[in-house]
């Protein structure tokens, strides 16, 4: 069955990728760090403390950069999604 419409669409890409890291090197400041996990910037006179929270502010969502290393994708997928606006006019022909 054919319809004629006219509206409006969204369609939303969504791209997953699992990947296995060996041997990277990450740059994540201190700031970063303590904004991710709450903690402290100094504890008994120590400010590298906030080195003990850097992998739990990645596992966050943190801001970093990653350089070298090996790379191997586990796995990947892709979902896509697709919602039409109020606008959306059908008409069978």
């Amino acid at each position: 069955m054919d319809f004629t419409l006219n509206g409006t669409r969204t369609t939303i890409t969504i791209t997953t990728v699992v990947e296995k890291i060996e041997d990277g090197e990450v740059t994540l400041g201190k700031q970063t760090v303590r904004e991710a996990t709450g903690c402290p910037s100094s504890e008994d006179g120590d400010s590298s403390i906030w080195y003990d929270y850097a992998a739990e502010a990645l596992e966050q969502g943190a801001q970093h950069k990653l350089k070298n290393g090996t790379k191997t994708v586990i796995s990947d997928t892709t979902e896509i999604r697709t919602s039409w606006h109020s606008d959306l006019e059908l008409e069978h022909q």
